[in-house]
């Protein structure tokens, strides 16, 4: 006698033990509910899945003004997902000035091949930065 099963979609990171190292591959399939193993099994390449998904997803970078946080948008991902992705990593806590810190970081700039060059350019824009920042205030004080 034959029983019918759900069976439900899973698509996972494989783990290789290290949750900091990129992933190898992805593995998507099929288990029987309340069955951890399954019944169908499809490995796919990280590099083929996270490509097709960062390519898809449109992602944008903003500023928030009141804490200088940064705030990543996506244009074609659903507000339940794109949570996910902000909770993941340490986003929620970066801000301008904690990328600046972690940019003129010794051992960072140890590893960058013009290290004065590349700090004069960020000078630079900053500089410039602060310009459009001074302007937009004006604007706004003078109606």
């Amino acid at each position: 006698m034959m029983s019918e099963t759900e069976a439900l979609p899973f698509f996972e990171r494989e783990n290789d033990g290290t949750k900091s190292e990129p992933a190898k591959c992805y593995v998507a399939g099929f288990r029987a509910s309340g069955d951890a193993a399954p019944f169908v099994r499809i490995a796919l390449p990280a590099a083929i899945v996270d490509q097709a998904v960062l390519k898809g997803a449109q992602l944008s970078v903003w500023l928030s003004a009141g804490d200088g946080r940064l705030i990543l948008e996506a244009g074609s991902v659903d507000s339940d997902t794109l949570e996910v992705a902000r909770a993941a990593g340490p986003m929620r806590e970066q801000t301008l000035l904690t990328l600046v810190n972690a940019c003129i970081e010794p051992d960072h700039l140890s590893r960058e091949d013009d290290p004065i060059g590349d700090l004069a350019s960020l000078r630079a824009q900053l500089v410039e930065a602060l310009a459009k920042v001074d302007g937009a205030l004006a604007r706004l004080r003078h109606g």
